[in-house]
């Protein structure tokens, strides 16, 4: 079976405070015309459609030029919320889009709901999970006395996998990663899912699947190679995505359920791009990309520079961000002091708060009442 997946659309996003819908035209129509060339058997958009939960106009309209022809190629099209959607708005007239082939999964079922495919080797079966923050999935699948998240997912799988040899496909939005978040590639356009207790979901979990579809990271990346992937957005949403290498992927799964990756470029008309030097360099500079890439500036300059963005930005007009190479450095030293406080625990940091307001230690009953509460506080156990 051919499966197209893409995720993290964010129609409607604003970059720096510049509008990209009329790009995010241009990506979406270059996306149709890749489902048009590959003719996949299935298109799986794994959640964020939008950028927010109530979308402008404009981009509720792009949205439906999109899916009107995403439904014109006369696949089947399976599509999620993501934690930056709304989950009504979303799903709303979904029954209907059902009869044109469109399937849109706006909230978690118990079980989950299983939508059975078949090609040349037999069924293969789609189990849909849209963005639930774990409080809300303990409350749907009465799991609330759960102290560590991934027992809860384990649980939900147990519930809602069918116990048969059909190939298995699971469409997810959420933090996936092996050990610790280094092991995925974070930016700065995705926002935080979780305070307090697990952030991620350890892929130990998804044993069940032969697929995993992912939305919410940017960057494409296997997770676990040839199982759990990430698509990756489709489009530069921030300055630290620059460097990636945006595209559609295609998964080939043969008949054991084995899963063959093709990547599929994307070309954006503008790019995201960092140029760094000093005032002078920068304006006489020869650039080779688009005059109308979104630029961000820095300037290595010691002394000040008079009315820097005005000018810059007769040369750059999409330049949307301007740093100084000094600042850079204080804000890094900041960020390391800040570093060392998150590795300790939020017990410890309270010890030695204590300590330095009473100059005494605290007494071991009153830290065990704060060590409860924080475990409460965060869902987890504290070592």
């Amino acid at each position: 079976m051919k499966i197209l997946h893409v995720a993290d659309l964010h129609i409607g996003r604003y970059f720096n405070g510049m509008s990209l819908l009329e790009d995010q035209k241009r990506m979406l129509k270059e996306i149709i015309e890749v489902i048009r060339k590959e003719e996949p058997d299935v298109v799986v958009i794994a959640g964020d459609i939008y950028d927010r939960s109530i979308p402008r106009e404009d981009a509720v309209k792009v949205n439906d030029e999109f899916l009107t022809e995403l439904v014109k190629q006369g696949k089947r099209n399976i599509l999620i919320t993501g934690n930056h959607d709304s989950h009504e708005r979303v799903g709303f007239l979904s029954s209907l889009l059902e009869d044109k082939g469109l399937t849109v999964e706006n909230n978690v079922k118990r079980p989950l709901r299983c939508i059975t495919l078949k090609d040349e080797f037999g069924p293969v079966e789609f189990y849909l999970f849209p963005y639930r923050d774990t409080a809300n999935l303990k409350t749907i699948y009465e799991l609330e006395s759960f102290r560590d998240d991934t027992l809860v997912y384990e649980r939900i799988f147990k519930e809602s996998v069918k116990k048969n040899a059909n190939r298995k496909v699971l469409v997810y939005h959420g933090f996936v990663a092996g050990t610790g978040r280094e092991d995925v590639a974070e930016s700065e356009s995705e926002r935080i899912l979780s305070v307090g207790g697990h952030d991620f979901i350890r892929t130990t979990v998804f044993e069940p699947f032969h697929y995993v579809a992912l939305g919410h990271l940017h960057k494409p990346q296997w997770v676990v190679e040839g199982k759990i992937r990430y698509s990756g957005s489709p489009m530069k949403y921030s300055f630290s995505e620059e460097n990636h290498k945006k595209s559609i992927t295609i998964i080939e799964l043969d008949e054991e359920g084995k899963a063959d990756l093709k990547e599929i470029p994307l070309h954006p008309v503008k790019d995201v791009v960092t140029l760094e030097g000093s005032f002078n360099e920068i304006m006489n500079m020869d650039y080779t990309g688009n005059p109308e890439d979104y630029i961000r500036v820095i300037l290595k300059d010691k002394e000040e520079i008079l009315e820097p963005m005005m000018r810059l930005r007769a040369k750059f007009p999409n330049i949307l961000e301007l740093q100084r190479a000094r600042d850079q450095k204080e804000i890094l030293n900041e960020y390391a002091d800040y570093s060392i406080i998150q590795k300790k625990d939020m017990t410890k940091l309270f010890k030695d708060f204590y300590k330095l307001k009473n100059d005494r230690e605290i007494e071991e009953t009153n830290l065990e009442i704060i060590r409860e509460l924080v475990e409460e506080l965060e869902g987890g156990t504290i070592v």
